[in-house]
């Protein structure tokens, strides 16, 4: 019996010194987000209602971490992350925008809303990374505006911004990238605005142009 309970004490050591080699979680020193607040408002107002859905995207830009593109190879900054899944900030900073626009009848909605809406703004990221180094940081994205009761395309673009980090530490990449990101979720919200016309009530003859 002395002989069992030593051989399991003696498991039990082994499995907590196994245990205690595991590395620690890599906890990021900076988080950076797409803050409402530095939302530009299109100028044009928003005339219809509509739903955005987050981008679509390679596992590359889907997550927390910032990818780094160093020739055909993609890497990851460290020490720094986004604040959520990216094509979630960026969903929810094309609202933040479209709800800025002045003069507006419509309204912008996430599409997890469940809103009954005229059109549908659908989305791919074709890249969100920083270069290495203090490389250039990119920023481009595929949009579509769809009418929402037909699946009809409306209109689509290519939007791309690129930008340049004050120095080469991750937090300076980082910043450089959220200032683009935002700034190419203004220009999605500038484009769905200028493209949403507004919908004829039901019932009611289109004014005539004569």
């Amino acid at each position: 019996m002395k002989l069992r309970l030593a051989a399991l004490f003696a498991l039990t050591l082994a499995a907590g010194g196994c245990l205690s080699v595991l590395p620690e979680p890599e906890i990021p020193q900076s988080l950076f987000a797409l803050p409402a607040d530095q939302a530009v408002a299109p100028a044009a107002p928003l005339r219809a209602d509509v739903a955005v859905y987050p981008p679509d995207s390679s596992r590359a830009f889907a997550g927390l971490d910032i990818a780094v593109r160093t020739g055909y190879e993609m890497v990851y900054l460290g020490n720094v992350r986004w604040v959520d899944a990216a094509p979630r900030l960026l969903q929810i900073a094309v609202v933040d925008s479209l709800s800025a626009a002045p003069g507006s009848t419509g309204r912008a909605v996430t599409v997890q809303q469940g809103a009954r809406v005229d059109y549908d703004v659908r989305w791919r990221i074709v890249d969100l990374s920083v270069s290495k180094e203090a490389g250039p940081v990119n920023v481009e994205v595929l949009v579509s505006l769809l009418d929402s009761t037909t699946r009809r395309m409306v209109a689509q673009a290519t939007i791309k911004q690129s930008g340049s980090p004050a120095d080469r530490t991750p937090a300076a990449r980082a910043r450089a990238l959220s200032i683009a990101a935002r700034s190419v979720a203004d220009q999605v919200a500038a484009f769905v605005t200028q493209n949403a016309a507004p919908r004829t009530p039901a019932g009611t003859a289109p004014a005539s142009t004569n």
